[in-house]
Protein backbone atom coordinates (compact mmCIF):
# COMPACT_ATOMS: atom_id res chain seq x y z
CA UNK A 1 0.00 0.00 0.00
CA UNK A 2 0.94 3.58 -0.98
CA UNK A 3 2.07 6.47 1.12
CA UNK A 4 -1.15 7.46 2.94
CA UNK A 5 -2.62 10.24 1.09
CA UNK A 6 -5.56 11.93 3.60
CA UNK A 7 -8.34 12.61 0.74
CA UNK A 8 -8.84 10.95 -3.04
CA UNK A 9 -10.65 13.48 -5.45
CA UNK A 10 -12.53 11.21 -8.62
CA UNK A 11 -13.07 12.98 -11.34
CA UNK A 12 -11.65 16.14 -12.62
CA UNK A 13 -14.53 17.71 -14.02
CA UNK A 14 -15.86 21.66 -12.19
CA UNK A 15 -16.26 19.29 -9.41
CA UNK A 16 -13.71 17.30 -8.72
CA UNK A 17 -11.08 20.30 -9.64
CA UNK A 18 -13.30 22.66 -6.83
CA UNK A 19 -13.04 19.95 -4.10
CA UNK A 20 -9.44 19.14 -4.73
CA UNK A 21 -8.82 22.69 -4.51
CA UNK A 22 -10.39 23.19 -1.10
CA UNK A 23 -9.00 20.02 0.51
CA UNK A 24 -5.94 21.15 -0.55
CA UNK A 25 -6.19 24.69 0.46
CA UNK A 26 -7.99 23.48 3.38
CA UNK A 27 -4.51 21.22 4.42
CA UNK A 28 -5.16 18.01 3.62
CA UNK A 29 -2.67 15.73 1.18
CA UNK A 30 -4.55 15.18 -1.81
CA UNK A 31 -4.84 12.67 -4.84
CA UNK A 32 -6.95 13.61 -7.48
CA UNK A 33 -7.66 10.27 -9.99
CA UNK A 34 -9.17 10.63 -13.78
CA UNK A 35 -9.93 8.05 -15.84
CA UNK A 36 -8.97 9.32 -18.86
CA UNK A 37 -5.37 10.07 -20.39
CA UNK A 38 -5.63 13.99 -19.62
CA UNK A 39 -7.08 16.66 -16.45
CA UNK A 40 -9.90 18.37 -17.41
CA UNK A 41 -11.81 16.51 -20.60
CA UNK A 42 -15.09 17.34 -19.64
CA UNK A 43 -14.28 21.38 -19.17
CA UNK A 44 -12.23 21.66 -22.46
CA UNK A 45 -15.38 19.65 -24.56
CA UNK A 46 -17.84 21.49 -22.41
CA UNK A 47 -15.57 24.91 -23.91
CA UNK A 48 -15.49 24.17 -27.64
CA UNK A 49 -18.70 26.10 -28.21
CA UNK A 50 -17.82 29.12 -26.24
CA UNK A 51 -17.88 28.59 -21.87
CA UNK A 52 -20.72 29.04 -19.82
CA UNK A 53 -19.31 29.40 -16.54
CA UNK A 54 -22.67 30.67 -14.70
CA UNK A 55 -25.89 32.80 -14.82
CA UNK A 56 -26.62 36.18 -13.97
CA UNK A 57 -30.28 35.54 -13.80
CA UNK A 58 -31.92 37.10 -10.71
CA UNK A 59 -31.59 34.85 -7.74
CA UNK A 60 -35.54 34.10 -7.79
CA UNK A 61 -35.08 33.02 -11.37
CA UNK A 62 -31.88 30.74 -11.04
CA UNK A 63 -32.76 28.61 -8.40
CA UNK A 64 -36.26 28.02 -10.27
CA UNK A 65 -33.88 26.57 -13.04
CA UNK A 66 -32.68 23.63 -10.95
CA UNK A 67 -34.30 20.37 -10.69
CA UNK A 68 -33.51 18.25 -7.34
CA UNK A 69 -36.15 19.19 -5.06
CA UNK A 70 -34.14 17.43 -2.24
CA UNK A 71 -30.88 19.87 -2.66
CA UNK A 72 -31.32 23.16 -0.79
CA UNK A 73 -30.21 25.16 -3.69
CA UNK A 74 -30.30 28.79 -1.80
CA UNK A 75 -28.26 27.45 0.78
CA UNK A 76 -26.04 25.42 -1.50
CA UNK A 77 -25.58 28.84 -3.38
CA UNK A 78 -25.13 30.54 -0.32
CA UNK A 79 -22.18 28.86 0.57
CA UNK A 80 -20.54 29.29 -2.73
CA UNK A 81 -22.26 31.58 -4.87
CA UNK A 82 -22.15 32.75 -8.86
CA UNK A 83 -20.03 35.76 -7.80
CA UNK A 84 -17.58 33.21 -5.27
CA UNK A 85 -17.28 31.49 -8.67
CA UNK A 86 -16.56 34.70 -10.62
CA UNK A 87 -13.91 36.55 -7.82
CA UNK A 88 -12.49 32.67 -8.02
CA UNK A 89 -11.85 32.60 -11.76
CA UNK A 90 -10.65 36.21 -11.49
CA UNK A 91 -7.70 34.87 -9.17
CA UNK A 92 -7.11 32.38 -11.72
CA UNK A 93 -6.19 35.67 -13.93
CA UNK A 94 -9.23 34.89 -16.28
CA UNK A 95 -11.30 37.83 -17.32
CA UNK A 96 -15.11 37.06 -17.76
CA UNK A 97 -17.95 38.96 -19.06
CA UNK A 98 -22.27 38.51 -19.49
CA UNK A 99 -23.19 38.22 -22.10
CA UNK A 100 -26.22 39.66 -23.88
CA UNK A 101 -28.26 36.09 -22.81
CA UNK A 102 -27.53 36.81 -18.91
CA UNK A 103 -24.96 34.29 -19.37
CA UNK A 104 -21.51 34.62 -18.13
CA UNK A 105 -18.14 33.88 -19.98
CA UNK A 106 -14.92 33.42 -19.94
CA UNK A 107 -13.41 36.34 -22.18
CA UNK A 108 -11.21 33.75 -24.20
CA UNK A 109 -14.97 31.47 -24.88
CA UNK A 110 -12.96 28.39 -24.27
CA UNK A 111 -11.71 26.59 -21.77
CA UNK A 112 -8.33 26.11 -22.63
CA UNK A 113 -6.49 28.64 -20.15
CA UNK A 114 -9.13 27.56 -17.45
CA UNK A 115 -8.04 24.16 -17.37
CA UNK A 116 -4.50 25.04 -17.48
CA UNK A 117 -4.44 27.68 -14.96
CA UNK A 118 -6.11 25.69 -12.65
CA UNK A 119 -4.58 22.66 -12.56
CA UNK A 120 -1.03 24.97 -11.96
CA UNK A 121 -2.99 26.32 -9.12
CA UNK A 122 -2.96 22.50 -7.42
CA UNK A 123 0.15 21.75 -8.52
CA UNK A 124 1.45 24.48 -6.61
CA UNK A 125 -0.89 23.00 -3.36
CA UNK A 126 1.22 20.03 -3.54
CA UNK A 127 -2.10 18.14 -5.08
CA UNK A 128 -1.00 14.63 -7.20
CA UNK A 129 -2.21 13.45 -10.03
CA UNK A 130 -3.25 10.44 -11.08
CA UNK A 131 -4.42 9.87 -14.84
CA UNK A 132 -5.53 6.83 -16.23
CA UNK A 133 -7.24 6.14 -12.81
CA UNK A 134 -10.02 4.11 -12.11
CA UNK A 135 -11.57 3.22 -8.57
CA UNK A 136 -12.39 -0.29 -8.76
CA UNK A 137 -13.87 -0.87 -4.93
CA UNK A 138 -12.99 0.71 -1.60
CA UNK A 139 -13.64 -0.66 1.89
CA UNK A 140 -14.05 1.08 5.36
CA UNK A 141 -11.22 -0.08 8.11
CA UNK A 142 -11.86 -0.21 11.33
CA UNK A 143 -10.43 3.06 12.17
CA UNK A 144 -12.82 4.48 9.93
CA UNK A 145 -10.56 5.28 7.07
CA UNK A 146 -11.26 3.74 3.76
CA UNK A 147 -8.90 1.22 1.53
CA UNK A 148 -9.29 2.33 -2.30
CA UNK A 149 -8.39 0.35 -4.81
CA UNK A 150 -7.78 1.06 -8.29
CA UNK A 151 -7.61 -0.26 -11.95
CA UNK A 152 -3.89 -0.85 -11.98
CA UNK A 153 -4.08 -3.28 -8.36
CA UNK A 154 -2.77 -0.27 -6.41
CA UNK A 155 -4.49 0.27 -3.11
CA UNK A 156 -4.25 4.15 -1.37
CA UNK A 157 -5.60 4.41 2.27
CA UNK A 158 -7.58 8.07 2.54
CA UNK A 159 -9.83 9.66 5.26
CA UNK A 160 -12.20 10.95 3.10
CA UNK A 161 -13.22 10.18 -0.88
CA UNK A 162 -14.71 12.76 -3.05
CA UNK A 163 -16.34 11.02 -6.29
CA UNK A 164 -16.98 13.65 -9.06
CA UNK A 165 -17.51 11.10 -12.32
CA UNK A 166 -20.36 13.00 -13.82
CA UNK A 167 -23.31 11.55 -15.50
CA UNK A 168 -24.09 8.93 -18.55
CA UNK A 169 -24.04 11.78 -21.44
CA UNK A 170 -20.81 10.25 -22.70
CA UNK A 171 -21.35 6.77 -22.33
CA UNK A 172 -22.01 4.16 -25.39
CA UNK A 173 -25.77 3.69 -25.61
CA UNK A 174 -26.68 0.87 -22.83
CA UNK A 175 -23.96 1.02 -20.57
CA UNK A 176 -23.56 1.77 -17.18
CA UNK A 177 -20.80 3.62 -15.40
CA UNK A 178 -18.31 1.29 -13.30
CA UNK A 179 -18.99 3.35 -10.35
CA UNK A 180 -22.66 2.83 -10.76
CA UNK A 181 -22.30 -0.57 -9.94
CA UNK A 182 -19.65 -0.46 -7.16
CA UNK A 183 -22.16 1.70 -5.63
CA UNK A 184 -25.02 -0.35 -5.78
CA UNK A 185 -22.96 -3.01 -4.30
CA UNK A 186 -22.86 -1.11 -1.55
CA UNK A 187 -26.12 -0.37 -1.07
CA UNK A 188 -26.81 3.06 -2.55
CA UNK A 189 -29.79 3.33 -4.33
CA UNK A 190 -29.94 5.27 -7.83
CA UNK A 191 -32.18 6.70 -10.45
CA UNK A 192 -31.38 5.32 -14.00
CA UNK A 193 -30.09 7.74 -16.33
CA UNK A 194 -32.22 9.42 -18.87
CA UNK A 195 -31.00 12.15 -21.32
CA UNK A 196 -31.51 16.28 -20.80
CA UNK A 197 -30.33 18.99 -22.88
CA UNK A 198 -31.28 17.18 -25.91
CA UNK A 199 -32.48 17.58 -28.94
CA UNK A 200 -36.47 15.83 -29.84
CA UNK A 201 -37.31 14.05 -32.57
CA UNK A 202 -39.99 15.50 -34.98
CA UNK A 203 -41.47 14.07 -37.94
CA UNK A 204 -40.28 16.34 -40.34
CA UNK A 205 -41.73 15.93 -44.17
CA UNK A 206 -39.30 15.80 -47.16
CA UNK A 207 -40.01 18.52 -48.46
CA UNK A 208 -39.51 21.03 -45.71
CA UNK A 209 -35.95 19.41 -45.21
CA UNK A 210 -35.00 19.33 -48.62
CA UNK A 211 -36.25 23.04 -48.84
CA UNK A 212 -34.62 24.60 -45.40
CA UNK A 213 -31.84 22.37 -45.01
CA UNK A 214 -30.04 22.75 -41.55
CA UNK A 215 -31.21 26.18 -40.91
CA UNK A 216 -31.99 27.73 -37.72
CA UNK A 217 -35.76 29.59 -36.29
CA UNK A 218 -34.30 32.34 -34.71
CA UNK A 219 -35.69 34.28 -31.96
CA UNK A 220 -38.62 32.00 -31.05
CA UNK A 221 -40.22 30.71 -28.21
CA UNK A 222 -41.18 27.28 -27.39
CA UNK A 223 -43.98 26.16 -24.59
CA UNK A 224 -44.82 22.87 -23.05
CA UNK A 225 -46.15 21.59 -19.85
CA UNK A 226 -42.62 22.64 -18.44
CA UNK A 227 -42.87 26.44 -19.10
CA UNK A 228 -41.54 27.95 -21.80
CA UNK A 229 -38.24 29.54 -23.32
CA UNK A 230 -37.05 32.00 -25.89
CA UNK A 231 -33.92 31.77 -27.87
CA UNK A 232 -33.40 29.69 -31.31
CA UNK A 233 -34.22 26.44 -32.59
CA UNK A 234 -32.07 24.45 -34.82
CA UNK A 235 -33.82 22.31 -37.54
CA UNK A 236 -32.18 18.88 -37.71
CA UNK A 237 -33.28 16.15 -40.17
CA UNK A 238 -34.35 14.36 -37.07
CA UNK A 239 -36.17 16.82 -35.11
CA UNK A 240 -34.79 19.83 -33.01
CA UNK A 241 -32.10 21.40 -30.79
CA UNK A 242 -31.39 24.26 -29.06
CA UNK A 243 -31.69 26.17 -26.07
CA UNK A 244 -35.51 26.32 -25.98
CA UNK A 245 -36.29 22.40 -26.06
CA UNK A 246 -33.27 21.93 -23.89
CA UNK A 247 -35.05 23.77 -21.51
CA UNK A 248 -38.17 23.30 -21.80
CA UNK A 249 -38.93 20.13 -24.19
CA UNK A 250 -40.98 17.13 -23.27
CA UNK A 251 -42.86 14.34 -25.52
CA UNK A 252 -46.22 15.76 -26.47
CA UNK A 253 -47.40 18.75 -28.31
CA UNK A 254 -45.15 21.77 -27.96
CA UNK A 255 -46.79 25.52 -29.19
CA UNK A 256 -43.51 27.64 -30.62
CA UNK A 257 -44.20 31.37 -31.15
CA UNK A 258 -42.84 32.36 -34.24
CA UNK A 259 -42.98 35.71 -33.41
CA UNK A 260 -42.37 36.64 -30.02
CA UNK A 261 -41.65 40.00 -30.92
CA UNK A 262 -45.65 41.18 -32.30
CA UNK A 263 -48.60 40.67 -29.91
CA UNK A 264 -51.73 38.49 -31.43
CA UNK A 265 -53.19 41.85 -31.82
CA UNK A 266 -50.40 43.37 -33.59
CA UNK A 267 -49.75 40.49 -36.12
CA UNK A 268 -53.64 40.63 -36.73
CA UNK A 269 -53.59 44.76 -37.12
CA UNK A 270 -50.61 44.73 -39.51
CA UNK A 271 -52.33 41.56 -41.59
CA UNK A 272 -55.76 43.79 -42.07
CA UNK A 273 -54.24 46.75 -42.87
CA UNK A 274 -52.04 45.23 -45.83
CA UNK A 275 -53.44 46.56 -49.11
CA UNK A 276 -51.98 43.81 -51.92
CA UNK A 277 -54.54 41.41 -53.07
CA UNK A 278 -52.30 38.18 -52.14
CA UNK A 279 -53.01 34.84 -50.94
CA UNK A 280 -53.29 35.00 -47.22
CA UNK A 281 -50.05 33.20 -46.43
CA UNK A 282 -47.69 35.87 -48.82
CA UNK A 283 -49.48 38.31 -47.30
CA UNK A 284 -48.00 37.10 -43.88
CA UNK A 285 -44.41 36.37 -45.63
CA UNK A 286 -44.25 39.91 -46.82
CA UNK A 287 -45.95 41.79 -44.17
CA UNK A 288 -44.47 40.59 -41.27
CA UNK A 289 -41.12 39.82 -43.42
CA UNK A 290 -40.88 35.92 -42.43
CA UNK A 291 -37.84 34.26 -43.08
CA UNK A 292 -37.11 31.25 -45.43
CA UNK A 293 -37.49 29.18 -42.24
CA UNK A 294 -40.64 30.55 -40.74
CA UNK A 295 -42.65 30.20 -44.24
CA UNK A 296 -41.38 26.94 -44.73
CA UNK A 297 -42.98 25.60 -41.71
CA UNK A 298 -46.15 27.35 -42.25
CA UNK A 299 -46.49 26.17 -45.76
CA UNK A 300 -45.48 22.31 -44.88
CA UNK A 301 -46.29 22.01 -41.33
CA UNK A 302 -49.54 23.81 -40.64
CA UNK A 303 -52.50 22.06 -39.14
CA UNK A 304 -55.27 21.87 -42.18
CA UNK A 305 -57.35 24.68 -42.79
CA UNK A 306 -55.12 27.27 -41.67
CA UNK A 307 -53.86 28.71 -44.56
CA UNK A 308 -57.18 29.63 -45.50
CA UNK A 309 -57.29 33.25 -43.75
CA UNK A 310 -55.25 35.50 -42.62
CA UNK A 311 -56.71 35.42 -39.68
CA UNK A 312 -55.70 31.30 -38.81
CA UNK A 313 -52.36 32.42 -39.71
CA UNK A 314 -52.41 34.96 -37.32
CA UNK A 315 -53.36 32.68 -34.74
CA UNK A 316 -51.06 30.00 -35.80
CA UNK A 317 -47.75 32.15 -36.27
CA UNK A 318 -48.43 32.98 -31.87
CA UNK A 319 -49.21 29.43 -31.10
CA UNK A 320 -47.72 26.98 -33.92
CA UNK A 321 -48.37 23.11 -32.98
CA UNK A 322 -45.29 21.04 -33.46
CA UNK A 323 -45.28 17.50 -32.41
CA UNK A 324 -42.16 16.46 -30.14
CA UNK A 325 -41.38 12.52 -30.18
CA UNK A 326 -38.95 10.59 -28.40
CA UNK A 327 -36.09 12.22 -26.53
CA UNK A 328 -32.73 12.36 -28.56
CA UNK A 329 -30.45 9.71 -26.84
CA UNK A 330 -27.66 9.69 -23.75
CA UNK A 331 -25.13 9.00 -26.58
CA UNK A 332 -26.25 12.91 -28.41
CA UNK A 333 -26.85 14.68 -24.70
CA UNK A 334 -25.41 17.43 -23.26
CA UNK A 335 -26.29 16.17 -19.97
CA UNK A 336 -27.93 13.22 -17.94
CA UNK A 337 -30.68 13.24 -15.33
CA UNK A 338 -30.51 10.00 -12.97
CA UNK A 339 -27.86 8.84 -11.05
CA UNK A 340 -27.47 8.62 -7.05
CA UNK A 341 -30.97 9.40 -5.01
CA UNK A 342 -30.27 12.37 -3.26
CA UNK A 343 -32.22 10.66 -0.36
CA UNK A 344 -28.82 8.87 -0.07
CA UNK A 345 -26.78 11.78 0.49
CA UNK A 346 -26.91 14.41 2.85
CA UNK A 347 -27.32 18.08 3.12
CA UNK A 348 -22.78 18.05 2.47
CA UNK A 349 -23.28 15.59 -0.43
CA UNK A 350 -22.02 12.71 1.81
CA UNK A 351 -23.36 9.13 1.48
CA UNK A 352 -25.45 8.50 4.51
CA UNK A 353 -24.19 4.81 4.12
CA UNK A 354 -20.77 5.64 3.47
CA UNK A 355 -19.35 8.39 6.25
CA UNK A 356 -16.52 10.05 4.52
CA UNK A 357 -17.38 9.13 1.18
CA UNK A 358 -18.60 12.52 -0.78
CA UNK A 359 -20.35 12.76 -4.61
CA UNK A 360 -21.02 15.72 -6.13
CA UNK A 361 -21.94 16.76 -9.88
CA UNK A 362 -23.82 15.37 -12.18
CA UNK A 363 -23.16 11.34 -11.05
CA UNK A 364 -26.85 12.87 -8.61
CA UNK A 365 -29.68 12.73 -9.61
CA UNK A 366 -30.56 17.18 -9.85
CA UNK A 367 -30.92 18.34 -13.35
CA UNK A 368 -30.77 22.12 -14.70
CA UNK A 369 -30.60 23.66 -18.21
CA UNK A 370 -27.67 24.97 -20.11
CA UNK A 371 -26.36 28.39 -20.07
CA UNK A 372 -24.16 28.39 -16.88
CA UNK A 373 -26.46 26.34 -14.91
CA UNK A 374 -24.44 22.86 -14.44
CA UNK A 375 -21.23 24.47 -14.12
CA UNK A 376 -22.33 26.46 -11.58
CA UNK A 377 -24.10 23.57 -9.43
CA UNK A 378 -21.29 21.27 -9.96
CA UNK A 379 -18.47 23.71 -8.63
CA UNK A 380 -21.22 24.73 -5.79
CA UNK A 381 -21.47 21.03 -4.63
CA UNK A 382 -17.89 20.51 -5.16
CA UNK A 383 -17.06 23.03 -2.99
CA UNK A 384 -19.41 22.10 0.06
CA UNK A 385 -18.80 18.80 0.02
CA UNK A 386 -15.06 19.29 0.06
CA UNK A 387 -15.32 21.46 3.03
CA UNK A 388 -17.58 18.64 4.64
CA UNK A 389 -14.90 16.25 3.81
CA UNK A 390 -11.80 17.94 5.75
CA UNK A 391 -13.55 17.25 8.93
CA UNK A 392 -12.76 13.85 8.11
CA UNK A 393 -9.24 14.49 6.96
CA UNK A 394 -8.56 16.48 10.23
CA UNK A 395 -10.15 13.77 12.92
CA UNK A 396 -10.54 10.75 10.88
CA UNK A 397 -11.60 9.02 13.62
CA UNK A 398 -15.30 11.59 13.73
Amino acid sequence: MTAQPTALVVGSGPAGLMAATVLAEGGAAVVLCEKQKAMGRKLLIAGGSGLNISSALPLPDFLRSFEGPEIDWHKLFGKFSVRDWLEFLANLGLKTFKGTSDRYFVEELKATNLVKRWLALLQRRQVQFKTECEVVALRREIDSTYVVQLASGEELRVSAVVFALGGASWLPQGASADWQKMLAAAGIQQVPFASANCGFSVDWKPEFLSEVGRQPLKNIELQTRKGSRKGDLMITDYGIEGTPVYAVGETGIGFLDLKSDLTAAAIAARLGSAAENLAPLRRAVKVLKLDAVRSALLFHHAPAGVLASTESIAAAIKKFPLLLKEARPLTEAISSRGGIALIEVDENFMLKKMPGVFVAGEMLDWHAPTGGFLIQACVSQGYVAAHAALSFCQHPSI
